[in-house]
């Protein structure tokens, strides 16, 4: 079963990301899903946060349904990377925090609302999960991560205060999809969640995200190391954030990756 959340608002006033889950919803039209209802209310900046209000809301919706369904694995198609912020925190309490976070991504993703620049919330759920950032959303969280659990893969694309908070954490940044770079830090966990925002990839290879650039991963790579991932740990859950393809045929060349969705 696969939790479709179509939620757009984290990256601003611009529904790229709401078309794109609904093309990916299309490509899964066989699979069992369960589709996150999207919020109505205005699209106002609060708190330093656009679109706050249906932002909260829907994090609410999609923590319920969580709740309610009683998982011990969840598999996510988004949307922006805040909808990570339910499932991410679910899993963690559920397995006490004896699980690590692969954040496979362009971006850190660790702005606060006073760091950031664009007063976007994709750019900020990963430092919410922390525990750091707008109270609202912290109080929806069923638990917070420390910065111990997180191995990133990827990251080009950062901004000063996200570098700073790395440096001062130790936090792990593997650049390339080096799976015994990876291993060695999920060795440390029973369990692992892979986050992938599809920007990741270098944009010859895939363009149909917000923020396509180049010196990015490879689709085969990306594929590989998910693959042998899943093959030697217990993954307990997997999302794909930010597409922004149109059609099915833009999702040719990723179909190794979201082949691989459920866990």
């Amino acid at each position: 079963m696969i939790f479709i959340n179509p939620q757009w608002q984290g990256s601003g006033f611009t529904d790229e990301l709401k078309i794109g889950a609904e093309t990916l919803n299309s490509y899964f039209e066989n699979f069992d899903k369960i589709a996150i209802p999207l919020s109505t209310k205005e699209l106002k900046t609060i708190n330093r946060i656009k679109c706050y209000e249906p932002l909260l809301e829907q994090t609410a919706i999609f923590k319920q349904i969580i709740v309610d369904g009683k998982l011990n694995k969840i598999s996510t198609i988004g949307g922006d990377c805040a909808v990570e912020i339910a499932p991410v925190s679910y899993l963690n309490k559920l397995y006490q925090e004896d699980i690590c976070i692969v954040w496979i991504d362009a971006h850190a993703d660790l702005n606060t609302p006073q760091s950031s620049p664009s007063e976007t919330f994709q750019g900020m759920p990963l430092r919410t999960l922390l525990g750091d950032g707008d109270e609202a959303f912290i109080s929806l969280l069923f638990s917070t991560l420390k910065p111990e659990q997180i191995c990133y893969v990827g990251l080009r694309d950062l901004d000063e205060p996200e570098n700073e908070y790395i440096r001062r954490h130790n936090i792990l940044s593997i650049p390339d999809c080096e799976f015994a770079k990876v291993q060695e830090k999920i060795k440390d966990f029973k369990n692992v969640y892979i986050h992938l925002d599809l920007d990741v990839l270098d944009k010859s290879e895939f363009e149909f995200t917000m923020y396509p650039s180049s010196s990015g991963l490879l689709v085969a790579d990306v594929a590989e190391l998910i693959r042998r991932v899943k093959e030697n740990n217990n993954v307990v859950g997997f999302c794909i954030t930010e597409c922004a393809a149109t059609t099915l045929e833009q999702l040719d060349k990723i179909k190794p990756i979201l082949d691989q969705i459920e866990v």
